[in-house]
């Protein structure tokens, strides 16, 4: 294969200096142009000094055997509160006072899978919705309902 030459050109209008286009020019019998655009993000702000995580805080709190239960009568209320009517993830997960770190304990799978499904961007496989059924105590039918909140009949 042959080589390809490579020009860099800054664009000014983007208003970044880190920002360039590559334009290629392959050396074949075809006429095209390649545009490689390459942007830089900035990374993630810091948390201020003694933030704490609320994920971290609400584990750290669970391990008390009163603060457990107090946190899953919230969630309970929760799920009878914002939850009401059809089946959600959400809701299933919270009637049983439950964590998406529990749940997904339980159903062996991840938290931010969880927490995916829950806002429906996950279409599992037919075994997960197995494992999320058994582990929640519903049955399967429940849990396909509960996962395709739009697709009622």
């Amino acid at each position: 294969m042959k080589s390809q030459n490579a020009l860099l050109k800054p664009i000014e209008p983007l208003g970044s200096q880190s920002t360039k286009v590559i334009e290629d020019k392959p050396t074949s019998t075809a006429r095209s142009n390649v545009l490689y655009a390459e942007f830089s993000v900035p990374p993630k702000p810091l948390a201020p000094p003694g933030a704490i995580d609320i994920d971290d805080l609400v584990a750290e709190l669970e391990q008390s055997q009163g603060n457990a239960e107090a946190i899953a009568r919230g969630r309970r209320w929760m799920a009878e509160t914002f939850y009401p009517g059809h089946p959600s993830v959400a809701q299933l997960r919270l009637q049983k006072g439950w964590s998406q770190a529990e749940l997904a304990k339980r159903a062996e799978t991840s938290q931010p899978y969880i927490a995916r499904l829950e806002l429906g961007n996950v279409d599992p496989q037919i075994s997960t919705v197995k494992k999320l059924a058994k582990a929640l105590g519903v049955s399967l039918e429940t849990m396909v309902l509960a996962i395709s909140p739009g697709d009622e009949q």
